[in-house]
This record gives structure tokens, sequence and C-alpha cells, in this order.
């Protein structure tokens, strides 16, 4: 019985120092060399210690301890590292939107209304725009898909009426340089933001100027408190990263577990949370999602890439709903301009695959 606990103590060491080594090697390489050439070097000298230490010192739970007390003091180091609203981003999130709430007045700074030639082409343009709270009658659900079935990138766009809409996407705050890594983003190395733009910058920046992405526009089912509250909820941490800027995390606080985060209270944990690839599915069967047809064929009408790379830009996301399901109901028969002359929409998606590095 000895040996087999000592064989299973033996086993834990290793499996828990095998996780340590991995992680810090990450922290290594991103976090202290900041992914640099000679960050390699302190991954190499790393692992060699580690090794070093259990061929030099047995038993093995004496060099366990070591790297334990190696592990701790680089963890208080690393928790100190603090995010920071003043880094040399890149002009598409450089600016941080605002919310404030006066009554029945609803005032937002800073909303991105980008005109797009390319993804490096652009005009960058900021507004303020003024809402009135009680005319919130509707929230929609924009799950943008590309590359791989275990991802997707959901944002909201919350229907004001008469007063117009506006798009909430919690993605990457990236520094001028950056690019997408899912590694990196396990680290203190990108920090989080609350997009808050124009939902004709939201999609055509992904249907037009993204290659190989499918988006899909749902309508959600929810009352006006809940709609409310859900914006209320996004206000609060809009105007929180103002002054508490926080970390982008790949698991932790993406574009989706910060959604759940910001509502914990209000809404179950379920794993497709995590890998949201399927999570217009969750939405569908939480019943937040039109029930009238099954989730396949909602999602086939509700494919927004064609249509919305012809319309127009006037009135675009009346334009685009006329077409879609849940949208048309007490709609004029005809939209007086859908469509750029002579264009019509395929409603197939794309079957090219490329991952967008704004996605997440």
């Amino acid at each position: 019985m000895d040996v087999v606990l000592q064989a299973c103590a033996t086993i834990l060491i290793y499996a828990v120092t095998s996780a340590i080594v991995v992680w810090m090697a990450g922290a290594l390489y991103y976090d202290v060399g900041r992914a640099s050439k000679t960050a390699w070097g302190l991954v190499l000298v790393w692992v060699a210690s580690v090794v070093f230490a259990y061929v030099m010192w047995q038993p093995p739970w004496q060099a366990f301890l070591l790297i334990l007390a190696i592990f701790s003091l680089f963890l208080v180091w690393w928790f100190s590292q603090k995010p920071s609203n003043q880094r040399n981003w890149e002009p598409n999130v450089a600016v941080l939107a605002r919310v404030t709430i006066h009554g029945d007045t609803v005032t937002i700074d800073n909303v991105r209304n980008t005109e797009y030639r390319t993804l490096q082409d652009y005009t960058l343009k900021h507004e303020t725009r003024t809402y009135r709270l009680s005319r919130l009658r509707g929230v929609d659900a924009l799950i943008c898909c590309w590359d791989s079935p275990w991802m997707s990138h959901p944002m909201f766009v919350f229907d004001f009426g008469p007063d117009g809409r506006v798009c909430i996407s919690i993605e990457v705050r990236y520094r001028i340089g950056q690019d997408y890594n899912l590694m990196r983003s396990l680290y203190r190395q990108q920090e989080l933001v609350y997009n808050v733009c124009d939902e004709r910058d939201a999609i055509l920046r992904r249907t037009k100027y993204s290659s190989g992405h499918d988006v899909y526009l749902y309508r959600m089912v929810a009352d006006e408190d809940e709609i409310r509250q859900f914006f209320t909820e996004y206000s609060e941490r809009i105007n929180t990263l103002i002054d508490s800027p926080r970390w982008y995390h790949g698991l932790t606080a993406n574009c989706t577990t910060s959604v759940y985060m910001q509502r914990k209270r209000r809404m179950e944990w379920d794993w497709r949370l995590l890998c949201n690839g399927s999570l217009d599915r969750m939405l569908y069967d939480r019943k937040r999602l039109d029930q009238s047809q099954p989730l396949e064929i909602l999602k086939q009408q509700s494919w927004v890439n064609e249509i919305a790379n012809r319309a127009a830009p006037d009135s675009f996301g009346d334009y685009i709903r006329f077409q879609l399901a849940g949208y048309n109901e007490g709609a004029a028969d005809e939209p007086p301009a859908l469509y750029k002359s002579g264009e019509a929409p395929n409603r197939e998606p794309s079957n090219t695959k490329r991952c967008d590095r704004d996605q997440r």
C-alpha cells in the first residue's frame, strides 16, 4: 500500500510540476520577454532549471517544494501587473465610450461610426448620440462565425425605436502592432474594451471587409424590463472601464464570458458560454430566439452577409431587417430602397473560412 501511495504522490507531483512549467513558460515568454527573440532563452533556462532540480534533488518532493516557492514568488509579480488605458492603441479602439443616463435621457459619447475602404484604410469617426430610455424596445444578437465550430463572436444591438440603434461589442483592445493570439490572450498582454458603435460599422467590418465571416442577426425574445436591465449592465461596465481598465483573457474575460460575469446573478452557466460556437443554439434552447421554426432554418434565414453588403447606407438597419425572420411583422410590402441598384441577395453562407483577429 505504501508503494502505491508513493507512486500516486510522485505522479501527482510530476503532473502539477508539468502544469506549472507550461504556464510559467508562457508567462516568461509573453509577460517578461514580450514575445521577443530573447524570450525563448528565458523559457529554455526555466525548463532546464526544473529538469536539473529533479535530477539533482531526490526524493522528488524536495525539488517540487523549490519549484512551488519560485512559482509563488513569480505569481506575486505577475498579479502586480496592472492593465492600463495609456497604451499606443490602434485608432479603432483608442477612444473609450461613456454612457450617461439622466432620467429618461441616455447620452453615449464616442460612438464609433467608421467608413471602411479596407480594414487598414478607413475614415474613423466618433459621435455623441442621445436616446430615450423609454423608447428602448428591443435587443438583437449579432453572431459572427468563422473558421472554427467552437468559436463565434456575439454582439448586441439595442433598438431605441425612432431614436435609432446602437451596437456593443466586447473585444480585445489592440495596441499598434498586436494581433490576436490565443496563447497571448491567456497572459497580461491585452486589455478589454467595450466597443460602442453604429451597427453598420460592426456588421460591414465583418461581412464586407473580413474574409470568410458569416454574420447572423437574431431578434432576442425578452420583455421590456429585461432589455432595460441588460442595457444598464452594459452601461455600467462601459463606464467602469474608463477609470478601472481590465485585462482581456481568452477564457475568463472574453466577448462571451464577460457578458456572463456582468449578469452572473441573472444568467445560468452553460458550457456553450466558453465554447461559444454554439451560442445561438444555447439562446434557442433557452427560448431567447424565435421558436416558430427549427434553429437550422432560422439560422439560414438570419444570415445577413449579402443583404448587408448590398444595402443602401440610409436606414441600413431597417433595410436588412425587412428581409429577416422575426423582423417584418407589420412592415411595408416593399422597402423604399433595400439594395443598391441592380443587386439582390445570395442567401448561401460563406464557405471560405479565415479567422479575423477583431472578433474576440
